[in-house]
């Protein structure tokens, strides 16, 4: 894979990522900023959450707000956008759910560098997944836009370790990354970003006090219906033919043989019973 091809030319299967310029416009991004503001400022308070018994809890110091696609409608046209959702179709099919949501952003008063990871690294048994990165401010390099290793999602899931106490825990092994292959995603306010899981990527560390917030989706095949918290939710297809193709085992068949055993059972018993009373 050549590094010096353009981002703008970058194929989700080929390449591993693909940016989807002006996906949403900047009334709908500024809105959902307003909310953002709003949920940090709750979250910084230490008040009351009553989702935690059902998703994660925000880490609004660490820069993370989890699962907004539930507990915040406005969240939900954007995971569910019909551009998005038609892109990820050459990886993941037309059945599609969601796996993970959160918001994430560089707070300046931490060490906010991303090492080199790939996502979920610790799921290797999990059904492949897509990550979907909506900027909701423009990402640069000078406040932190992504940068990946294009190609890297061919080779499958890197040799891994954990950083216990950092935010960002699991990286891939030092030496295994040519970093002269390495592209800076930069995106304008509303433009998407699709990647692998499999792709090989990071961002530097920034003290600019311009804002880089995204919304960030993790979307997976309807192939194994699993989720790591919180409840499966169908974003686009999963009807009964598909279910039918998939999962063809009937729970309703199986429980009809059960019953059928049953009342074998019970009749052998009532005739066993009849001829001893005679």
């Amino acid at each position: 894979m050549s590094s010096t091809k353009s981002p703008d030319e970058f194929l989700l299967k080929e390449d591993g990522a693909q940016i989807l310029r002006g996906v949403f416009s900047k009334e709908e991004t500024q809105n959902l900023k307003k909310l953002v503001s709003a949920i940090v400022e709750y979250a910084d308070q230490g008040l009351e959450d009553p989702f935690e018994r059902y998703y994660m809890g925000h880490i609004s110091d660490q820069g993370v707000l989890y699962d907004l696609f539930q507990r915040h409608p406005e969240f939900q046209d954007f995971a569910k956008n019909p551009r998005i959702l038609d892109a990820l179709v050459p990886l993941l099919g037309e059945d599609i759910m969601l796996y993970v949501n959160s918001l994430i952003f560089k707070p300046k008063e931490i060490d906010n560098e991303v090492p080199w990871h790939q996502d979920f690294l610790n799921r290797p048994d999990e059904p492949p997944k897509v990550i979907c990165w909506i900027a909701l401010d423009d990402a640069t390099k000078e406040n932190g836009c992504l940068r990946v290793i294009p190609g890297s999602h061919t080779k499958g899931g890197y040799d891994w370790y954990r950083k216990e106490g950092s935010a960002h825990h699991d990286r891939i092994r030092e030496g295994l990354i040519d970093e002269s292959q390495k592209v800076y995603l930069e995106m304008q306010e509303g433009d998407v970003l699709l990647f692998s899981q499999f792709m090989v990527h990071g961002s530097d560390a920034t003290k600019s006090d311009k804002h880089r917030r995204a919304f960030r989706i993790a979307y997976q095949s309807l192939d194994k219906v699993f989720v790591s918290r919180g409840a499966p939710i169908v974003l686009r297809g999963g009807g009964p033919e598909f279910l039918k193709k998939k999962f063809p085992k009937s729970k309703a068949k199986a429980k009809r043989s059960s019953y059928k055993t049953f009342l074998e059972k019970v009749g052998k018993r009532l005739i066993k019973m009849s001829y001893s009373d005679s």
